[in-house]
Formats: structure tokens, sequence, C-alpha cells
């Protein structure tokens, strides 16, 4: 991630999204601005992150990686997020991988500046209780969704999360990474690909060049069953 020296942005930013209310004006000025490029890790597993995060625009994406090689996904972050809140609190290293579905920008403050003092401040310490919480609501919710639902339920969810608002395409979702898809989705690549085909034939989807695009979106929230992953 690169810094954006522009504080008048970060201002706005800030302003927007209501932190000035939750942060005191000593970690206010800590704040640093990043960008973050479509694709671009934000978290690794295993790691010990040094930063927290605000997501403060894009979309980010959560998943783990299993014993068996295989990934999984857990969810998208839209903003107002935090990425690396549990880790502040216990100590411990990431369980999760974040990485920017889009191009992100997310205001930062370090560990060193804020875990000496966050505990004393109960307006962000209920912040913080807040986005738990969310976490945990979706969590739940989503563990249900890749357990209990079907693959084309699935598929339709991630459609849904990922497609642009304005073009109903994905670019998540291009042939070279079916393989890729089907491992977070928890399935095989050839059952996602009949999957894919049959929403095709059935005008719900449709493909073009390396994009799938939605052609029905009531069709495909009916068979979401009103799940995203968010």
């Amino acid at each position: 991630m690169k810094e954006v020296l522009n504080f008048e942005l970060m201002r706005q930013l800030v302003r927007e999204h209501g932190l000035d209310q939750v942060l005191d004006e000593t970690l206010l000025g800590e704040l640093r601005l990043l960008e973050a490029e479509k694709g671009e890790i934000i978290c690794e597993k295993g790691e010990r992150p040094e930063r927290l995060y605000f997501l403060v625009e894009g979309k980010l994406k959560i998943f783990t990686t299993l014993p068996n090689g295989k990934s999984l996904l857990l969810r998208f972050s839209t903003p107002l997020a935090l990425v690396g809140d549990l880790e502040l609190v216990n100590g411990k290293e990431a369980n999760n991988i974040v990485q920017s579905v889009n191009r992100c920008l997310l205001l930062a403050i370090s560990y060193r500046v804020i875990q000496n003092t966050y505990a004393e401040n109960p307006k962000f310490l209920h912040f913080m209780l807040s986005q738990v919480t969310h976490k945990l609501y979706t969590f739940s919710n989503l563990s249900s969704l890749n357990m209990l639902y079907p693959v084309e339920s699935r598929f339709a969810s991630y459609m849904l999360s990922t497609a642009d608002q304005d073009t109903a395409a994905s670019e998540e979702i291009q042939t070279s990474k079916l393989t890729e898809l089907a491992d977070l989705l928890g399935t095989s690549y050839r059952h996602l690909n009949r999957v894919i085909q049959d929403l095709c034939r059935r005008d719900i989807i449709r493909k073009v060049r390396r994009k799938i695009i939605i052609q029905n979106v009531e069709e495909l929230r009916e068979i979401a069953g009103g799940n995203v992953y968010e």
C-alpha cells in the first residue's frame, strides 16, 4: 500500500464516516491515508498486524486457507469496516487473509499509538464493540450459507456481493479464476461450471469476454435466498 498525502481528503473521509466522534485529537493526528490497489493483500494469515485499518472506500474480501491448501470465502467488507481490531485486543496473529477487491482507501493508525489509550475511550470502545458484533452476526449467517445452501445459492450470493453497481458485471469472476472461486465456495470446478452454464441458459447471467454480467438481478436474489457475503 502507498500513502496518500492529501490531508484535505483525509479530513473529509474522517468526517464522512464519523471517526472524529470516536477518536480523540491525539489519535486523529496519527492517522495516515493509504491506497490499496485491486488485488492487494492488506493482511496475511499468520502475521501480527502493526496497524488498525478503517476501510473508508472500496471493498475487501476476507477468506481463510484450510489445512488441505484450499481457500474458503468468509465475507466481504464495505465502509466503514475495521481490519486488525481483534488482533489489537487479543495480541494474536491474524486468522484470515484480507484482500482488496478494487481500489481501496484505508485510514491507518499504529498499534503502538493506540493500544495504550483506546481502553480509556468509551466512544471508541463502543464503536469497536459494534464492529465485532457485526462480524459475529455475519460470520454466523455466512457459515450457514457455506454449509447448508447449494452451490447455486452460494454463487448467486457471490455475484451479488462482487458485481459492479453500474454495470452489473463482476470482474472477480473470470474464466481463469473459476478454479480459485470453486475453492472459495467449497465446491469443484466442474460443479461450479455446470451452475454457471445453467444460469446462462436461463438468461439469469451471461458471459461477455472474461466477465459475467447479471441479466436478471431479481431472479439471482431469489436464488441467493436473501444472502450476500457481507
